[in-house]
């Protein structure tokens, strides 16, 4: 009977066991944790995000690099059908703001559950608290854990990138690709927070439709969308969007329009009449009226004008700051590689030498890898969830049909 071993029990490694799993094989499961899907509980804040409702070709759209990897696996295996599946496992769904679907429980316990289910029905063995330390192959693998060695017929790598390390996410994947000859693209933080040089005198503070430039040594990159600002970085949907795009690119700035609604001479001229109207009135409550006390003083901060100075007193130049600063309030980021706070890993074991059809390997046969340890990354919304469970897939159908 042919055996099939999976590293990492995360939910690559999990729905491939399940969907590889029948009479004809035995299938082991390895993971270093007690549990399995470890940062599958995280996700969606503890709700699971786990795929997005969006139709194909807004679907690739948010899978930002190497997408036209995926085409092969995704016609075999796409959202729709991940969704299919937990109905049919009695898992019903719902579809929230952006395509984004969840267990209607709004719990991410109910898909592990759901998993660990699955593992126990079919007979796959579970083997936690397992690491492994040294992969090798001769006529099969062999795979080295402190405990006992093990053989594999077939072999897949699900062992995730280096997104929240306490979940077990340490790079092992990228070590063991390397030991097999295989390149790695360098593993960088991705969808994190945009970290400021300089302290911002602010308490957190939400923002919504607000335009974001991200200046890089490579490009520039433009969003609109909601954020928070606080003292230390800037967060929220569309800076996690930002930095996801240049994660591999080397950050220089970053500037906020507040008011991205109103051109430059629209809002001259709207500035032009506050301060007519509202002469005798404190600088601060007048820019209040455009924007709100947090905002107006942190203009008027880097204006180094006092708060109480009245409208009337403001200079021609000055206006022409105010403006300038609310349409271009700029700060210096710092590059930085936080992967406790970042969603997803973004790097990992080069495509050219991965078959984009099963997952295999090019260079060993019967070695594969799924999910995040590939450099295939996308955007918040459910689509790196599906890239693990699409990937699982397309691997899972490869080793069968060898059978």
């Amino acid at each position: 009977m042919r055996k099939i071993g999976i590293i990492g029990a995360g939910p690559a490694g999990v729905f491939a066991a399940i969907n590889i799993k029948n009479e004809n094989n035995e299938v082991y499961l390895l993971d270093k944790n007690n549990n399995i899907g470890e940062k599958l509980k995280i996700t969606g804040n503890g709700r699971c995000n786990v795929t997005n409702a969006k139709y194909y070709d807004e679907f690739m759209e948010n899978i930002i690099r190497n997408r036209n990897f995926l085409y092969s696996s995704f016609s075999r295996f796409d959202n729709f059908s991940m969704i299919d599946f937990l109905n049919k496992q009695g898992v019903e769904t719902i579809v929230e703001e952006d395509g984004k679907v969840f267990p209607k429980s709004s719990k991410s316990s109910e898909i592990i559950l759901l998993f660990e289910s699955l593992i126990r029905e079919k007979r796959i063995k579970y083997l936690p608290n397992t690491t492994v330390e040294n992969i090798e192959k001769s006529d099969c693998f062999v795979v080295k854990t402190a405990r006992k060695n093990y053989k594999f017929d077939s072999l897949i790598i699900a062992t995730g990138g280096l997104t929240y390390p306490k979940t077990g996410s340490t790079g092992d994947g990228y070590n063991f690709a390397q030991s097999f000859g295989h390149k790695i693209s360098k593993a960088k933080a991705s969808l994190m927070p945009l970290y400021l040089e300089n302290r911002l005198d602010v308490k957190a503070l939400s923002l919504t439709n607000k335009k974001l430039i991200l200046r890089t040594k490579e490009k520039s990159y433009e969003i609109i969308g909601d954020i928070m600002l606080t003292p230390n970085f800037i967060t929220g949907p569309a800076a996690l969007k930002i930095q996801a795009l240049a994660a591999r690119d080397e950050l220089e700035s970053l500037s906020i329009d507040f008011l991205p609604d109103l051109t430059y001479e629209m809002l001259d001229t709207k500035l032009v009449s506050l301060f007519e109207r509202n002469s005798k009135k404190n600088i601060s409550n007048v820019l209040n009226i455009l924007l709100n006390d947090q905002l107006s003083s942190i203009v008027i901060d880097r204006l180094k004008i006092k708060r109480d100075i009245k409208a009337s007193i403001i200079t021609r130049e000055q206006r022409k700051r105010i403006l300038e600063l609310i349409k271009d309030f700029d700060f210096k980021i710092r590059q930085k590689e936080n992967f406790n706070n970042a969603v997803i890993t973004s790097g990992g074991v080069d495509l050219k030498e991965i078959n984009p059809k099963t997952m295999e390997s090019k260079l060993v046969n019967d070695l594969y890898f799924i999910g995040e340890v590939l450099d295939i990354d996308a955007l918040t919304g459910g689509f790196n969830l599906q890239i693990a469970f699409t990937t699982a897939y397309a691997a899972s159908l490869d080793i069968k049909e060898k059978i």
